[in-house]
């Protein structure tokens, strides 16, 4: 504990998009958020959740840093993509210590990758209904994609204290401590929006059941707008923001606004794959009351764009909410009212990971 308050800990979470970073401090009903800032990840220096371009990513965490006044030695960081693997499975009840000689064999029914060069953890999370059986969640990561992003906090001369999963972070910080919207209990699906992929979770009861990553984010619809009516990057990413998508919902609106039209084929992607997680989530209930997804969570950089939560409610037909951090009653921050902190889900989780009752 004395060398916890020797330490200054920042929560960074490296996107695609953005790097955000955020400190906190405890307080008696909740957290002060102390420091939250971003600057935009330098171009190509991420591909598939690995950190390719070391020494231009060191640069823009070490600038940040400077430009935001947060003074830190040790920083916690997460990972995330279609590579990590996050799934609870059902094997043969045995001794955590026997599990954990055989965990490699275990998971290599479920890692896409190899499984020797993956890091693996797990958690027993108690018996199952069925006889001799338990359920144990595991989790795996591509040794690169964690090893890349601890070399780039290094190289910004940051110690990382731990590597974290995006979603467990995320959960942490808009589920686990908020009292006030009740999510923590029964069964949510978080949609986390981002630059290039879409993380989608389901949590029954603050377990995860399962975690996808969608290849479709927010610059997919940028893109879009870019390539089809011949715009520059800037003016493609502001058109955008002007949009207000839930007029999808209406046939007519659509046909009066093109830019409208053109991104209606890559939100019915990112609903389509959301709905098969949904369905394939629900064909694994084993159990007599199912517990089906009651709500959807959207949160991430895409969860800013005008309608989203509306257009994404009405096609899944199910209530879909805008979770911030800053929207959370027990975060206090001296920023504008307004800002919800849509994009600092992460961060923030990670940045909690500082306070032990918090973790």
């Amino acid at each position: 504990m004395l060398n916890m308050a020797k330490k200054a800990y920042v929560g960074l979470d490296l996107g695609h998009y953005a790097i955000k970073a955020v400190q906190l401090e405890r307080t008696a009903s909740g957290w002060k958020v102390t420091r939250a800032a971003s600057v935009p990840t330098p171009e190509e220096s991420i591909k598939d959740g690995v950190v390719v371009d070391t020494t231009a990513m060191a640069a823009a965490i070490k600038s940040l840093l400077k430009d935001a006044h947060i003074s830190a030695s040790s920083a916690f960081v997460a990972v995330a993509g279609a590579s990590v693997v996050v799934r609870t499975v059902r094997i043969p009840s045995m001794p955590e210590a026997t599990l954990r000689k055989s965990i490699k064999f275990e998971a290599g029914r479920y890692v896409p990758t190899s499984v020797a060069d993956s890091y693996i953890e797990f958690e027993i999370l108690g018996e199952a209904d069925e006889e001799n059986q338990m359920d144990v969640l595991i989790v795996a990561a591509p040794k690169e994609v964690v090893e890349s992003r601890i070399k780039a906090c290094e190289a910004a001369g940051l110690d990382v204290e731990a590597v974290d999963v995006e979603p467990f972070a995320a959960f942490r910080s808009l589920v686990e401590s908020d009292e006030e919207h009740g999510w923590f209990t029964g069964t949510v699906a978080m949609v986390d929006i981002g630059a290039t992929t879409t993380s989608m979770s389901v949590v029954r009861d603050g377990v995860f059941a399962m975690t996808r990553s969608i290849p479709n984010g927010g610059k997919t619809l940028t893109e879009a707008l870019k390539n089809y009516f011949k715009l520059t990057e800037e003016d493609a990413e502001s058109g955008k923001r002007q949009l207000d998508v839930s007029e999808l919902n209406d046939d007519a609106k659509i046909k009066e606004n093109p830019p409208l039209k053109v991104l209606q084929s890559h939100l019915d992607d990112l609903v389509r794959e959301i709905r098969r997680s949904l369905n394939y989530y629900q064909s694994q209930q084993t159990d007599a009351s199912n517990n089906p997804v009651t709500r959807i969570l959207i949160t991430g950089g895409g969860a800013k764009l005008n309608g989203v939560t509306q257009y994404l409610s009405h096609k899944l037909q199910l209530p879909a909410f805008a979770a911030g951090v800053l929207a959370n009653p027990r975060f206090l921050h001296s920023g504008p009212l307004e800002e919800s902190g849509l994009d600092l889900a992460v961060a923030s989780g990670l940045a909690m990971r500082t306070h032990p009752h918090a973790a």
